[in-house]
């Protein structure tokens, strides 16, 4: 459906925010307890004390005159680090965006939020929001996917749900830390417009949607400036264009100088020591040098004032001035609510790829007495530091980003205590050996093989995969596996856990396929859910699903460099705003499985779609019917095609979605906004977003970006 452009060029106006206290009046209580702070108190606000030798990652000292009980900041998205098993550990980033489901993001924020509230943290160092240009790229499995429209929409409820506990959100990184190798020795070289269209525009939701408190600035360059060095980036951009209120910290040792970073728009230091380890406890780049560089005018005293204001201030804003818990990583927050949520999530987060002759969901009276249960994915989890290793089923990836688990539910285990109610009989094999599993699965009415791929942070290597993923491959031999039990058995289904997309040579050999991501403690029961039917899969895929030759652009595997320097590895973002399905679009090229992509055990139609522009944005509605025999959720999407005076733009863009529940045989209306914001492109000769003054939008509508039978 075409749209007119009625409205005139417009500096696209910040969202309205509701907040338990406002920016203004933390300002104001902020201003007032600054004022007799002498400049080595306010040194220490800005530096972090411990070097992450204490109890939290980072920490700044309290000041006992002021009865200031000083800060702790605890990873991460996956839940809180370090907790010896007493916090849930949730799914994967990742996996919550694909549930495509705002109502889950908010609570998922919210519950992780009263857990950091709880152990009196007063930063949660989440959520993570960098956008996944290249599939293989480490860390994917931490935000939210490849278009930045949804994960700023992802962002925006989990910072939200986090914050309304009292916690200090940390949108991170900024910005371009899309990579792993070498992210601290890296510049990537982005596009003034892709800059701000597609890597700052989750950032700019987290700052004007969702008020985040807190932004942590990325190990990496931008256009070869460190960002913690980076004046544009942090100064003039985030502090001034977006009048982001908050403070900005480092990544851990991401600083290597003062003048620099501070002088940048830096304000805080983390962990605080010039490199990792106790001997340099209390040995800063900052500290006393920040006065030694005032006392030469290198920056002036309001860079430091401002520096702690921007801190207090968010302290205010967030209610934790007073009477906040204080810090005990080990209360047990691992509750019944929440571990039904994270189940729920796992459930909701499964994407069904492929489910021929409907041999999915397990029913008895479709005549299966037997399943085998084969692959050491299918198995109890080997714990190990920080995830890293990838032995028995896959809950999360390697690096700080994960969390310390008190419990796993395998996938064997729960099949086998819900397959005891039906009365059908389970058999096992618990490992990758081909030969092994086909001879599990030959006498079974139904083979399940799990397998696996894993990836994570660069400091640590996991069998040769130095954070960033080496191939698209299955581990340990997975596709072997899956090639040898489909010979054996011709209804064979299979479960992937992995970080993102791997290569399927066995699409055509197997009637169903389940991408089950990374699920967290209750992963087990959460695919059990989804295989039995008790849950009609509704999960989407966040990203564009294809070989690995037919994206854009790649990760590197340069030898290792020093982080800091001058020399860098450089990442050109030469694809500009064509970044997933755009590219995929623009050379007309077919993926194995579209953004978007995810099938259910009932079916859907769109119809009747309906636009209205007004002054406050685009108005859309479309009808969706299920057109199946039992109960489902549908999420329809909305993309968007920009007026022709918009030049060299992506052919189509995703602005808009809904989660909604439909019994069989019902229709719902649903309505969708798309303020005015989302209708705009960034302007790089005015440097701001503008809508177009003339030509038409197109609105198209249907589930994923290559089934949009509406228009």
């Amino acid at each position: 459906m075409r749209l007119s452009t009625a409205l005139s060029t417009v500096a696209i106006l910040f969202a309205s925010k509701t907040l338990a206290m406002s920016w203004e009046e933390a300002d104001k209580k902020a201003r007032k307890w600054c004022e007799d702070l002498t400049n080595e108190e306010k040194i220490a606000i800005v530096t972090g004390r411990e070097n992450m030798t204490g109890i939290c990652v980072g920490s700044i000292d309290p000041i006992e005159r002021k009865g200031f009980k000083g800060l702790c900041l605890q990873d991460g998205p996956a839940g809180v680090r370090f907790a010896n098993g007493t916090a849930t550990s949730w799914q994967a980033a990742i996996n919550t965006a694909a549930t495509f489901d705002r109502t889950l993001l908010y609570k998922v924020g919210e519950a992780q939020g009263n857990e950091f509230y709880q152990r009196g943290i007063n930063v949660a160092l989440a959520p993570a929001m960098n956008i996944q240009r290249a599939p293989a790229a480490g860390r994917i499995w931490e935000s939210y996917g490849e278009d930045p429209f949804l994960a700023g929409q992802c962002g925006i409820e989990v910072i939200k749900g986090m914050q309304s506990k009292g916690v200090i959100a940390t949108a991170k990184h900024y910005i371009g830390n899309d990579q792993e190798n070498n992210r601290g020795a890296s510049s990537s070289n982005i596009p003034e417009q892709a800059l701000w269209e597609v890597y700052m525009e989750p950032f700019y939701r987290a700052v004007n949607d969702a008020s985040v408190d807190s932004i942590m600035a990325a190990y990496n360059a931008v256009n070869g400036t460190y960002s913690v060095q980076n004046k544009r980036l942090l100064t003039d951009y985030l502090k001034d264009k977006l009048e982001f209120q908050g403070f900005v910290m480092s990544d851990w040792w991401a600083i290597y100088d003062v003048e620099k970073s501070f002088g940048a728009g830096m304000d805080m230091n983390m962990p605080g020591g010039k490199y990792w380890g106790p001997n340099f406890i209390g040995d800063s780049f900052w500290g006393e040098h920040i006065q030694e560089c005032i006392d030469k005018d290198i920056f002036p005293q309001e860079r430091l004032d401002d520096a702690v204001l921007r801190i207090i201030r968010s302290l205010y804003k967030a209610e934790q001035m007073d009477d906040y818990p204080d810090v005990n990583l080990y209360v047990d927050t691992n509750t019944k609510e929440n571990i039904a949520l994270n189940r729920k999530v796992g459930a909701d987060s499964n994407v069904l790829l492929k489910n021929d002759d409907a041999i999915l969901p397990i029913k008895k009276t479709n005549k299966i007495k037997k399943i085998a249960v084969i692959g050491k994915d299918s198995m109890p989890t080997k714990f190990c530091s920080d995830l890293g290793c990838a032995d028995g089923t896959l809950p999360l990836g390697w690096g700080s980003g994960t969390t310390d688990f008190k419990y796993i539910v395998d996938p064997l285990s729960a099949i086998s205590k819900r397959a005891k109610k039906e009365d059908i009989e389970v058999v096992s094999y618990g490992k990758d050996d081909a030969k092994g599993g086909a001879e599990a699965a030959k006498d079974a009415d139904l083979a399940i093989v799990f397998v696996q791929a894993d990836s994570g942070e660069e400091y640590v290597t996991v069998e040769g995969n130095k954070g960033d993923r080496q191939s698209l491959d299955l581990w340990h031999d997975g596709n072997e596996l899956i090639d040898a039990v489909a010979s054996a058995n011709k209804n064979t289904i299979v479960v992937i856990h992995a970080p993102g997309p791997v290569n399927v040579p066995f699409l055509d050999k197997v009637k169903g396929i389940v991408f089950a991501g990374m699920p967290g403690q209750e992963s087990g029961n959460a695919i059990t859910d989804v295989l039995f039917g008790d849950v009609n899969p509704s999960g989407h895929l966040p990203y564009t699903w294809a070989p690995r030759e037919d994206y854009p652009t790649d990760v590197k595997y340069d030898a290792a460099l020093q982080g800091g320097g001058e020399e860098k590895t450089q990442y050109d973002y030469d694809e500009g705003l064509f970044v997933g399905y755009r590219w995929f679009d623009k050379k007309g090229i077919e993926p194995t499985f579209a953004f978007g992509y995810g099938l259910s055990y009932t079916t859907f139609e769109y119809s009747d779609l309906k636009v209205e522009m007004k002054e406050d944005g685009l108005h859309v509605s479309v009808t969706v019917t299920n057109t199946g025999s039992v109960a489902g959720a549908a999420v329809p999407m909305i993309f968007l095609s920009f007026p022709d005076v918009v030049k060299d733009y992506p052919s189509r863009l995703f602005k808009g979605f809904d989660k909604m529940m439909l019994e069989a045989g019902e229709s719902k209306t649903t309505k969708i906004f798309i303020d005015n914001h989302d209708l705009s492109y960034f302007d790089i000769e005015s440097m701001k977003f503008v809508k177009p003054e003339e030509g038409e939008y197109t609105v198209f509508a249907g589930s994923n970006a290559r089934d949009l039978p509406l228009k």
